[in-house]
C-alpha cells in the first residue's frame, strides 16, 4: 500500500505548491496558552492579522503533511485524502492572497472572509476523518481478515505511529481554529457573552466550569430521554447540580479558560458515564418496563445510578490545581478495554457503524455514542492548555475520570 503524495496543480507565485507546503510543514507550529490569548487583546488589529497568517501558512501545511505521511497507507483512504486536498487548496489560497495583495492586504474585509470560509470549511473534519478511519479499517480487513481490531494492537509501532499523528494533527487543527475564531472574536469587540461574562475574544475571564457541567449534563440528560425514557442524576460534591450550580461556593469557583473546549471535554465525559449508568440498569433488568412506559415494578420511576462529581471548593484552590473527579457506578471497564479507551480504533458502543458509508447517517441522528473519538479527542483538548485527562476503572462497578484543566 504505497504512499501517494497529494498535490495541487499551479504555482504559488515563482512556488511550487508541494515545495511550499513541505517547506512550511517542517516549522514549528506554536501551541497558544490562555494568557497569550488574552495578550493578543492588547495588540492592535494588524498585528493580530499578521500572527494569524503566520499560522495559517504553517498550521494548513502540517495538517497536509501530516495526515499525507502516516504509515501504511492510512492516507490513501478517500476521506483522509479529500482532507488532505482541502487543506492544501486552503494553503494555496492563503499563499495566493499573500502574493497578490501583500501584507496589508491581511487587514481587509476580503482576507476576513477567506479565513471565515476555512474555519467554516472544516466544520465537518473530524467526521471526515472519522469515516477515513472506517475505510482504512475496511482495507486492512480485506488484506488480513474480518477480524482484525486494529485498538488491540496497540503495542505495534504502526499503530502508535497514526495515533500519534492523528493527535498532532487535531492539536495542529485545533491551533488553526482558536486563532480564527479567537482573532475574530477580538476584531468584533464583544467584550461580554450572553451571560454577562466579560470575554477576551474566545476567552471567557470567569469561566465557571461547574455552570458548564451543568449545561453540558442538561445536554445529556435530552440525549437520555429520547433514546432511552430515562437519565441518571447528576450531583456535585454531594448535592444536585442545578442546585449547587445556584449556591455561592460555586460562583467563586471561576478561572480564565476557553468555556466551549470545556463544554466539548465535559459533554464527552458526561455521555459516557450517562451510558454506562443505562447500560448497568440494563443488565440489572431495572429499566423494562421504563422503557415501555417510564415506570418500575412498582409503579415509580426507575432508580438508575447517578453520576457523582468532586471539586475543590475553595477557589484558591482553584488558582492552583484545577481538577475535576467525575464517577460513576456503570458497567466499569476491564484492563484489557481501559487500555483501548483513548484509541480512534475503538468505541465500546456496539450500535456504531459497521462500515464507513454509516457514518454521516450515523452522526445526523446525534446519538449519546458511538465514532470512538470522544476521550482521544477530549484529551487533546485538554492536553492544548497544559492539563489532562486520566481514566480508572472497576469492571462491574463504575469509572472514575480525572479531568486536570
Amino acid at each position: 500500500m504505497a504512499l501517494r503524495s497529494v498535490t495541487v496543480s499551479g504555482n504559488i507565485g515563482l512556488r511550487c505548491t508541494l515545495r511550499a507546503v513541505s517547506d512550511f510543514s517542517d516549522r514549528p507550529l506554536e501551541k497558544r496558552s490562555i494568557n497569550d490569548l488574552i495578550v493578543m487583546g492588547d495588540m492592535t488589529r494588524e498585528e493580530r492579522a499578521v500572527q494569524l497568517h503566520e499560522t495559517l501558512k504553517v498550521g494548513l501545511a502540517r495538517c497536509a503533511m501530516r495526515l499525507s505521511e502516516m504509515p501504511f497507507g492510512f492516507g490513501n483512504a478517500p476521506s483522509i485524502k479529500r482532507v488532505t486536498s482541502s487543506y492544501v487548496q486552503n494553503f494555496k489560497q492563503v499563499m495566493d492572497f499573500e502574493d497578490k495583495s501583500g501584507i496589508a492586504g491581511l487587514y481587509t474585509e476580503e482576507y476576513h472572509k477567506i479565513t471565515s470560509g476555512i474555519f467554516n470549511q472544516h466544520r465537518g473534519t473530524m467526521l471526515d476523518v472519522a469515516k477515513g478511519v472506517f475505510e482504512f479499517n475496511e482495507d486492512l480487513n480485506q488484506l488480513f481478515g474480518p477480524d482484525l481490531e486494529l485498538a488491540a494492537l496497540r503495542d505495534l509501532s504502526l499503530i502508535q505511529d497514526i495515533e500519534r499523528s492523528l493527535d498532532e494533527f487535531f492539536t495542529n487543527r485545533l491551533t488553526l481554529r482558536l486563532m480564527i475564531s479567537h482573532v475574530h472574536a477580538l476584531n468584533a469587540k464583544k467584550r461580554v457573552n450572553s451571560d454577562g461574562e466579560e470575554m477576551v475574544g474566545v476567552v471567557n475571564v470567569s469561566t465557571h466550569p461547574i455552570t458548564i457541567l451543568s449545561r453540558a449534563y442538561v445536554a445529556t440528560r435530552f440525549m437520555c430521554m429520547r433514546d432511552f425514557n430515562m437519565a441518571p442524576e447528576l450531583h456535585v460534591n454531594g448535592v444536585m447540580h442545578d442546585t449547587y450550580v445556584r449556591a455561592e461556593g460555586a460562583k467563586q469557583q471561576h478561572f480564565a479558560y476557553v468555556h466551549t473546549h470545556l463544554f466539548y471535554i465535559f459533554l464527552e465525559l458526561v455521555k459516557n458515564a450517562a451510558r454506562a449508568s443505562i447500560e448497568r440498569a440494563q443488565i440489572e433488568g431495572i429499566v423494562t418496563d421504563a422503557l415501555q412506559n417510564s415506570t418500575g415494578h412498582d409503579g415509580c420511576k426507575p432508580e438508575l445510578p447517578s453520576i457523582h462529581v468532586i471539586v475543590p471548593e475553595e477557589q484558591d484552590m482553584w488558582d492552583q490545581e484545577r481538577s475535576v473527579k467525575l464517577a460513576d457506578r456503570g458497567t466499569g471497564m476491564n484492563r484489557s478495554v481501559l487500555g483501548k479507551a483513548f484509541s480512534y480504533f475503538y468505541s465500546s458502543v456496539k450500535a456504531r457503524p459497521t462500515v464507513a458509508e454509516e457514518v454521516s447517517d450515523f452522526d445526523r441522528r446525534m446519538p449519546l455514542a458511538g465514532f470512538g473519538f470522544g476521550l482521544p479527542i477530549s484529551r487533546v483538548m485538554a492536553r492544548y492548555f497544559a492539563g489532562d485527562i486520566d481514566v480508572n476503572s472497576i469492571p462491574g462497578k463504575g469509572t472514575d475520570v480525572y479531568i486536570y484543566l
